[in-house]
């Protein structure tokens, strides 16, 4: 008697894990066209052109700005951590003070380069910092301009 009770469950649980033979072959069918057609999307995408994505990105909201307004948009978004504002940041203040000799300009742009100064793109901006900037009253004791021993 046990063993009759266990083959009817047995084949009851068998019956309800297997699907018709017919929404088999659908389900295969639609997996397999789904993974076709994701292929074929991400193939495509791979070989577009880049201008294509470049064309859709918002206008530069920096353009058409005066410059302190630009170096406010700028600290705000240095602010936040981004790296490349910081850096455009920095150069344009260094700038700022070559154009008006403002020792405030050359230590906020300091600070700003002080903040990021492992980044990638900083080999230019230290070779600019020593090469220029070592004299001056405001980098002088600044460790990029101290010797080392």
């Amino acid at each position: 008697m046990f063993h009759r009770t266990v083959r009817r469950l047995s084949e009851g649980a068998q019956g309800a894990f297997k699907l018709r033979r017919s929404k088999r072959i659908q389900l295969i069918g639609a997996f397999a066209s789904g993974a076709l057609l994701s292929g074929a999307l991400m193939a495509s995408a791979m070989h577009a052109p880049a201008a294509a994505v470049a064309a859709t990105r918002k206008a530069d909201p920096r353009a058409g700005l005066s410059a302190s307004s630009r170096l406010d948009l700028l600290r705000n978004e240095a602010g936040s951590g981004d790296e490349f504002s910081n850096r455009e940041l920095s150069i344009a203040l260094m700038e700022r003070y070559d154009s008006t000799g403002d020792s405030d300009d050359l230590y906020e742009a300091m600070v700003w380069f002080d903040r990021r100064w492992a980044m990638s793109g900083n080999t230019e901006l230290v070779a600019r910092v020593v090469e220029r900037y070592c004299g001056q009253r405001v980098v002088r004791w600044h460790w990029l301009c101290i010797g080392g021993e």
